[in-house]
């Protein structure tokens, strides 16, 4: 039994690309593998080609040949001749980079829980790429992005269905991830494919006319749910997850690059950087769907701090009577309404969970402006019994008694709200309920004091109070209406 076996479906192919695919299976730095070509139909030139590349390896290999029946029936046919603890259904006109078996293998063997390993890959000729993106099997019921020539361990092999004119790589891993498996994310490009001709089996089935069609018979044969809403969120993807599935919405990052049956599309965020707006405004100037843009204090703060006017009422001119454009609370409205957007205030709905107990280090969550980092300095000095602690995406805020949140922008953030929805108190220049607010508008003699004696009051209290209120605040019923 080899580590892992490649399965490739030959059918008509242009005989040079060929010759490379195998020559680069040749050339990896995995040695404990085998191959299994699946020819769709008879081909005495390629049987040549790959027998003359292959005779030069000490890897076993296998020519099968079957009448042409389309390539999941040539995959099917390629697993029955397999023997490996690993399977990779390889396209024959791909190229594998050198070390990306060997990474595959290392991982899975690594990782006993985990039934596949996937990355992103490139297009020859310098066409682009395809970066894919973490795994998470509730995004994979909305659409696929892990391609079918990634390895799967052999006791998850669902079968491939014959019965599919495309889209037949996300059905494979649904059938995966229904079995029980789950996948693992690696950055980086594995292998190099042609781009999509019109006559390929992608080509087909994503053009714009066919695309609704061959996406519903996955739906269909996988019982995905049909929804009307999708949530966008390029700058907080975590965030918009999140958001999604609170008001049972559907999740992409852009609903809009394919036909679409939505009625609304949410966006969480909306930044009007260069380079940003670009992407953001490609989204809501899709005119098939209503849009509902919820601006987070990010977006508050550099509509407010990198912005000039003329850009400001640009993009205001242009949202304002288009879009519904929502704000957390009563200091990000303010702030946008001067700056011309018609806003309205209506909280972020967010998942609440009950909250686990505080740790017993004083340890506090520190998110703050760069503008506050001499602050910050100070604090460090003035508290040397609590840790303060940068956040990052690497921290969770349940090993932290509190969190310390100065902006300039004076509004709520998502991560406040969950940390007190957690049952961790806040300490913050944001007037808002239960936020241990502090005015950094007083100068640095008294600011200073008065955060170091806010942080010392809360340190080991539970904002019991404040999460009632903000289950209250966070709840979904109000936008699940305005989706309507």
């Amino acid at each position: 039994m080899s580590k892992l076996s490649f399965i490739l479906p030959v059918f008509k192919p242009k005989l040079e690309i060929l010759e490379k695919c195998v020559k680069s299976l040749c050339e990896q730095s995995l040695k404990d593998w085998d191959a299994i070509f699946v020819l769709d139909g008879p081909c005495d030139e390629a049987r040549q080609i790959i027998a003359r590349v292959m005779k030069k390896k000490a890897n076993s290999y296998k020519i099968v040949e079957i009448e042409h029946g389309g390539a999941q029936r040539a995959r099917n046919e390629g697993f029955r001749h397999s023997t490996g603890e690993y399977l990779c259904f390889f396209d024959s006109d791909c190229e594998i980079e050198v070390d990306s078996a060997q990474t595959w293998c290392n991982q899975l063997d690594k990782n006993q829980d985990i039934a596949f390993v996937y990355s992103g890959y490139r297009y020859m000729e310098e066409k682009g790429a395809i970066p894919s993106e973490p795994f998470n099997p509730f995004t994979l019921r909305v659409r696929n992005y892990v391609s079918s020539c990634f390895p799967v361990r052999r006791k998850f092999y669902p079968g491939w269905n014959e019965t599919l004119k495309s889209l037949q790589d996300w059905d494979f891993w649904l059938s995966v991830v229904e079995k029980g498996g789950t996948g693992k994310f690696l950055k980086g490009y594995a292998f190099s494919t042609p781009y999509p001709e019109p006559g390929s089996i992608s080509g087909e089935g994503c053009t714009w006319d066919k695309w609704l069609e061959r996406i519903d018979a996955v739906k269909k044969i996988h019982s995905l749910p049909e929804r009307d809403v999708c949530v966008s969120s390029l700058a907080m993807r975590h965030e918009g997850i999140a958001l999604a599935k609170v008001i049972d919405a559907d999740y992409q990052d852009f609903p809009t690059d394919k036909p679409h049956k939505y009625k609304t599309i949410i966006q969480l965020g909306f930044s009007f950087l260069p380079g940003n707006v670009e992407y953001h405004s490609r989204i809501t100037g899709d005119k098939s769907a209503k849009h509902i843009i919820f601006y987070t204090c990010d977006d508050v703060t550099e509509i407010i701090t990198r912005l000039n006017l003329e850009a400001v009422w640009k993009y205001s001119a242009n949202l304002n009577g288009q879009v519904k454009q929502f704000v957390d609370d009563k200091a990000a409205y303010d702030l946008m309404k001067r700056a011309g957007f018609d806003v309205e205030i209506l909280p972020i709905p967010m998942e609440v969970k009950p909250p686990t107990p505080l740790p017993d280090a004083r340890r506090f969550a520190v998110d703050v402006n760069l503008n506050y980092n001499p602050v910050l300095n100070v604090l460090q000095r003035s508290l040397p019994d609590v840790e303060l602690v940068p956040m990052s995406g690497a921290h969770d805020l349940n090993d932290f008694a509190g969190l310390v949140h100065l902006h300039p922008d004076r509004s709520i953030s998502i991560g406040m709200k969950r940390a007190v929805l957690m049952g961790r108190p806040v300490v913050s220049n944001v007037q808002a309920p239960f936020m241990g607010y502090v005015n950094d508008t007083v100068g640095l003699d008294k600011f200073i004091p008065e955060i170091v004696n806010k942080i010392r009051e809360v340190a080991y209290g539970r904002s019991c109070a404040g999460r009632d209120y903000y289950v209250k605040e966070a709840s979904p019923e109000r936008l699940k209406e305005l989706c309507k």
